[in-house]
């Protein structure tokens, strides 16, 4: 058995480091500049949002970086959203409103209003914001200087995630204990290498010289998890791109139940691992079972190490995504089961070739 708990103890001694690395090198927006203020478009794709749009839309109007545009695209939907939206637009004259059209054939629902909007919009930056996040004053102010500072052609930012329920609790750490052991975040913007990325369709901030001139959203308008798909293409291109953690800038409820947040994340379980099926049945091996080969192939005392390795780990990313460590230490063997859980959901919907979402039916590309 020690041909299984060697690389098993390897494994995770590298999570732990780039865990560590993540720790350390602080990946999180930084400071507000004074430069000329530059017009930026706030791009809202809405489809059934009546829960969450008025929070969203008051938290724009509140920007302290007053110099934006809000435009939301409706798409086709059948609650009070476009009331809502009409209600807003009326008192707000920075807000505009797309009505919604029939969805063209080959495109999925996310990546044609985001196409839409963008060639409505008339900043020089373009910032897309998923409905159900919630931003600070200050959020697009420091989003905006750091992508200047940094000449990034795109930012994208994991929102702070709220999480109420137990069941969310089992499944949303799931997120960032995968990203922060496996990806040192800093990379992202100074590797070259398309692999290193990562990138979160909630909060992308992209200068808009390039992406009128790519219109990236059509180039990746077939795929359902066109985030990191978008990151990736724009590093081949050669464009500096970042991607941050928040502190609380911008923060989400991405979903409000276990049954949700567990076909959420088996959704994208393969963009995860960059659409390899064989990465992610390995990383699952390890992750569930690595404990046991090193008991087996070591000893206990080293499968105690691995524990605490592992335990460590975990609190370091708890603790860098602003989540409560103790409590969610004490639960990591039930998430470690919903993440189990959520793999197997991805091989079954990768069998199946489509799945559902918000009364669409989608095609399951893996990434």
């Amino acid at each position: 058995m020690i041909w299984m708990a060697f690389p098993a103890m390897v494994i995770l001694a590298v999570r732990f480091l780039i865990a560590l690395y993540n720790l350390l090198s602080s990946p999180y927006l930084s400071g507000v500049d004074h430069g000329e203020p530059e017009l930026v478009s706030v791009l809202i794709p809405a489809r059934n949002e009546e829960q969450n749009l008025p929070r969203l839309l008051e938290g724009l109007i509140g920007q302290e970086y007053s110099h934006i545009e809000i435009i939301v695209y409706d798409d086709q939907s059948t609650d009070q959203t476009g009331a809502i939206l009409e209600e807003y637009r009326t008192g707000h004259s920075k807000l505009s409103v797309i009505r919604g059209s029939t969805l063209p054939e080959g495109w999925t629902g996310k990546n044609h209003a985001c196409h839409r909007l963008a060639m409505s919009a008339r900043g020089k930056y373009l910032l897309f914001l998923d409905a159900d996040v919630n931003v600070s004053p200050d959020l697009v102010g420091k989003a905006v200087a750091h992508a200047r500072r940094n000449d990034l052609s795109l930012l994208s930012v994991f929102p702070r995630q709220i999480m109420k329920s137990g069941g969310e609790r089992l499944t949303v750490p799931v997120m960032n204990w995968i990203l922060l052991s496996l990806l040192p975040l800093r990379l992202v913007r100074t590797s070259h290498y398309p692999s290193l990325s990562a990138a979160n369709g909630q909060f992308m901030l992209f200068r808009a010289r390039e992406y009128r001139h790519h219109q990236f959203h059509r180039l990746v308008r077939e795929i359902n998890v066109e985030d990191i798909h978008i990151i990736r293409r724009m590093k081949k291109m050669g464009y500096r791109t970042e991607t941050l953690l928040s502190r609380g800038e911008v923060s989400c409820r991405m979903y409000s139940n276990y049954r949700d947040a567990i076909f959420g994340f088996t959704r994208s379980m393969f963009a995860f691992f960059g659409g390899s099926g064989l990465t992610m049945l390995l990383f699952t091996l390890f992750s569930t079972l690595g404990v046991g080969f090193v008991w087996l192939g070591m000893s206990a005392g080293y499968a105690l190490l691995y524990l605490a390795m592992a335990a460590l780990m975990r609190m370091m990313i708890h603790a860098m995504s602003r989540q409560p460590a103790g409590y969610l230490l004490l639960m990591s063997p039930l998430i470690q089961i919903s993440f189990v859980w959520m793999v197997l959901g991805a091989y079954r919907m990768k069998y199946r070739g489509t799945h559902q979402w918000k009364g669409r039916t989608i095609q399951f590309k893996g990434i």
